[in-house]
């Protein structure tokens, strides 16, 4: 463990007794309510875990609400919103293993000219980081930030197959457990995530995972593109430069196989 510096001991919030804005504060009070729930939360619910009264939480909500801080929901339930997402994802692009992830994503794309992106598990699913486009665009809609879902796209059934089963228990309903359990023997048989035409009629994908030192999975690498145009085959040569590009990544990160 990195030893921790008087500077940093400065710094800490336990021990920091600077002046500061106690709106900011109150507000930051509020956002780690959010990171810290697995699901939407009402007004009760942030004045329960903040402490602060509900006409309080309201008016935090109007403010953060305008910013794009906090997205509310059609039922009237809060959760966060674009920029916090955005404000993640590009502070998450500045850990080495991002970098590194996003890097050989990047030189895929390169190399096999196909649509390519990273993804790894966020709040709400597999969660793309970064995309990188298609040298012959595929005009569809995908963007960092956007959520897979688990079944009925490649990068969804990486997920489901070496991600622990509690933490994707809550994604499945009782009446796709028997496809999910399918989906999961079909893609650790083949050692990729493949969907043709599943979750966008004209788009086949295949989607390789990335482990990181302790044998987690830490992304997906996934490449995209037009069913007549893409070579999905999974015994194709698209799909072993996948496996291997995905393969060298994991091991780039400590992973031995």
């Amino acid at each position: 463990m990195q030893e921790i510096t008087d500077l940093d001991a400065k710094a800490s919030p336990l021990t920091d007794n600077r002046k500061g804005v106690q709106s900011v504060d109150r507000a930051f009070d509020l956002l780690n309510a959010f990171e810290r729930s697995e699901r939407p939360l009402g007004v009760k619910d942030i004045s329960l875990a903040t402490g602060m009264t509900p006409s309080q939480v309201h008016h935090y909500l109007v403010s953060l609400t305008r910013t794009g801080a906090i997205r509310q929901r059609p039922e009237g339930t809060y959760e966060l919103g674009v920029f916090t997402l955005q404000l993640g994802l590009s502070a998450l692009r500045r850990l080495e293993p991002v970098e590194r992830a996003v890097q050989a994503a990047r030189a895929f794309r390169d190399a096999s000219g196909e649509a390519t992106f990273i993804a790894l598990w966020g709040s709400h699913g597999p969660t793309i980081i970064r995309y990188f486009e298609a040298f012959q665009p595929v005009t569809v809609e995908i963007r960092a930030g956007l959520t897979m879902p688990l079944l009925g796209s490649a990068t969804g059934h990486v997920f489901l197959t070496w991600l622990r089963e509690e933490a994707t228990a809550d994604f499945i309903s009782q009446e796709t457990q028997e496809e999910a359990k399918s989906t999961r023997e079909l893609t650790r048989e083949a050692g990729l995530g493949h969907v043709h035409g599943a979750l966008l009629p004209r788009i086949s994908a295949l989607s390789a995972p990335v482990f990181d030192r302790d044998g987690r999975l830490a992304f997906s690498m996934t490449a995209l593109g037009w069913i007549e145009a893409f070579d999905d085959r999974l015994d194709g040569s698209l799909a072993a430069s996948l496996r291997k590009a995905a393969q060298s990544l994991s091991t780039s990160l400590g992973h031995s196989n």
